[in-house]
């Protein structure tokens, strides 16, 4: 019979770290037995502009972009079904440049269907309030009108909806908990909300079904966690978790454009009455058979397990992903850690090399200096900033993915982008040969450690290091590897004071002169890089084996160490533990350092508390030091 294609995009054409700042294009071509029946700019396709979506408001966030707002009629749907485009106006398609199409090499998605599981609360707000003041963000001052002619998003005088103020206007006044099974349904005047919840924090598009009996506006508020008053806070990490639906009376079969991250939603309707049905999260999520499993009885373990397994689905959609939530972008370092995630659960790496080969294949990359890649790619970064500690990760990834699954071609083409790196590097050293005074946001971790990354950084040092040892086995290049041991013995000989390493040294009257300040995390540095080992720095490696871990922080043991978190040194120092062998403390520091994550919201976080992202990629490594334990125990068990 008759068979109708629609097809809906958005063009954001802003700067953003989950999509290149570019003109916005749909490519299509449907053909049967080799004859092309329809194609874009060809025959076949109609092209409408929609106007439902408001255009003026405030970014998402400072690294994503619009917030979602829509002006609804019961009718504006109906061109997905073969209706007429009642809503829209047609445009002229413009023919634009050639595209090259590279290999998906991943399944299609299958957007399953998570449902709303509780109600966790309802009760009536007080909604055009003015507070005091208004809580302004940087997905409202964040605008960046940078020398190159980006342009972030629109200033606050431009917008249309203040959705961030709008919020800010509605206070509880009465609420009751409630804590059981969602039914599926409910019905919402003016002034009621209520809070659902997921199983689960899950990650794709909102869909519910509306019926508008009289017109209004309805909020759909969301986050990964509550308040400590059982609120949702849409501000948490300077997002703006807010679709705003203005509707007339009639029924809806709504869904967002853009995927979001969050176990929360509150339904807020400001104006008008609405009955909701079967609201959702149609998941965007990765698409790849799955062969790892947790296979102990553990109940600790396997909800750790589980929630590394969430974690990971999330964030790989079709590119390895920082979080699914403030950014969705595809950051170095970070991947590092995942697509040893993904070789864990898939046996292979496929979605490792659809995200690499976006730092293959740009000539240059604009706005950043010569030689050097991108923190997160692709993207656009208006202010040119970069992460010099990335791009060396990106060398640890590479030798990393080779001994994984080999894939030789790949890991030559990079030769020469690899060895501009090392260039760029080579210009920053000092008469010692160490980098210092680098340029750019030199990164560390979450913690102290990046307070304290000037002039001469000793963990940068260590991993630059490694990286140059890495280098070497990539490409045979036996000068590299000798840069590297003197780069490792002058580290150590300048920054261990006899029981730690420092972090730094900064310039006084001339002279390199240490700070004695110390953290945990270069500690894990100095072992992660081989500046240190078991052998060399026996009193250190006790020291960090009986004194530190995640009990710590309520032991108070050394307390002039800085602690580490969990992005990167948690990490590092998990990855120790298991190279040493030491899978019963392993599994000890797992469960201390993540169940407590797990029952929170079902995935892994960012930092140790819930102020960041609370479903961060990198995280979901925990699934592979679950799996080394379970390993551990089966062999001594047959032995």
């Amino acid at each position: 019979g008759t068979v109708h294609i629609a097809l809906e995009g958005v063009n954001y054409r802003s700067i953003a770290f989950g999509y290149i700042s570019q003109e916005g294009f749909i490519h299509a071509e449907l053909e049967a037995d080799g004859t092309v029946l329809a194609a874009t700019g060809e025959n076949g396709f109609s092209l409408h502009q929609l106007h439902e979506r408001i255009r003026r408001v405030q970014r998402y966030s400072y690294q994503r972009p619009a917030a979602e707002s829509y002006r609804l009629g019961p009718d504006y749907a109906d061109w997905r079904i073969g209706g007429d485009c009642v809503t829209a106006s047609p445009v002229r398609a413009a023919i634009g440049t050639e595209k090259t199409a590279v290999p998906r090499r991943i399944p299609l998605n299958t957007f399953p269907i998570a449902p709303v599981t509780c109600r966790e609360s309802h009760g009536r707000l007080a909604v055009g309030v003015k507070p005091a003041s208004y809580l302004k963000d940087r997905s409202l001052t964040g605008i960046l009108e940078a020398e190159h002619g980006f342009i972030e998003g629109f200033f606050e005088q431009e917008l249309e909806h203040h959705l961030s103020d709008e919020i800010q206007e509605q206070t509880v006044l009465t609420k009751t908990v409630d804590g059981t099974p969602y039914a599926g349904h409910s019905t919402l005047a003016a002034g009621d909300f209520e809070v659902l919840s997921l199983a689960c924090e899950k990650t794709g598009f909102i869909t519910v079904d509306i019926r508008c009996h009289e017109a209004g506006v309805v909020y759909l508020i969301f986050d990964e966690i509550l308040t400590e008053d059982g609120d949702v806070d849409p501000h948490r990490m300077e997002c703006c978790n807010v679709v705003r639906l203005e509707l007339k009376e009639g029924t809806y079969r709504f869904q967002t454009m853009e995927p979001y991250g969050f176990r929360y939603l509150k339904v807020a309707c400001a104006t008008g009455r609405v009955t909701l049905e079967a609201p959702a999260v149609r998941e965007l999520i990765c698409p790849r058979p799955f062969q790892g499993a947790y296979t102990g009885d553990d109940a600790v373990l396997a909800a750790i397990f589980d929630a590394a397994r969430e974690t990971f689905l999330q964030n790989s959609s079709d590119l390895l992903m920082d979080c699914p939530t403030r950014e969705r972008a595809a950051w170095l370092c970070d991947s590092f850690f995942s697509a040893r995630t993904e070789f864990e659960f898939t046996g292979d790496n496929v979605i490792e090399k659809n995200f690499l080969e976006n730092y293959l294949l740009p000539e240059r990359f604009p706005l950043i200096p010569e030689g050097m890649v991108p923190m997160c790619y692709p993207s656009d970064h208006g202010d040119g900033n970069f992460i010099p500690n990335w791009a060396m990760f990106l060398v640890l990834e590479l030798a990393d993915r080779q001994r994984r699954v080999g894939d030789t071609a790949f890991i030559e083409a990079f030769r020469p982008r690899v060895y501009a790196l090392l260039d760029w590097f080579s210009r920053h050293e000092n008469a010692d040969g160490l980098l210092e005074k680098l340029p750019g946001w030199v990164f560390v971790e979450w913690s102290m450690a990046n307070e304290l990354v000037q002039d001469i950084n000793y963990p940068t040092n260590m991993l630059y290091a490694f990286m140059l040892e890495e280098a070497a086995a990539l490409y045979g290049d036996a000068a590299l590897r000798d840069k590297a041991a003197e780069i490792r013995e002058t580290v150590r000989r300048h920054a261990f004071d006899g029981e730690f390493f420092v972090d730094n040294a900064v310039y006084k009257n001339g002279v390199a002169t240490l700070t004695g300040e110390r953290t945990e995390t270069c500690q894990y540095y100095a072992f992660f890089t081989g500046v240190a080992t078991p052998e060399r720095y026996p009193a250190l490696w006790n020291t960090l084996l009986c004194d530190f871990g995640p009990e710590r922080e309520h032991t108070r043991t050394y307390p002039d160490i800085y602690p580490a978190n969990a992005f990167i040194g948690n990490y590092l120092r998990l990855m120790l533990l298991e190279k040493a062998g030491l899978y019963d403390r392993l599994e000890e520091e797992l469960k201390g350092y993540f169940y407590y994550m797990a029952q929170r919201t079902g995935t892994l976080w960012e930092k140790v508390d819930p102020l960041a992202s609370c479903n961060h990629g990198f995280a979901s490594y925990a699934a592979h030091f679950v799996c080394a334990v379970e390993r551990y125990k089966e062999k001594k068990m047959h032995a």
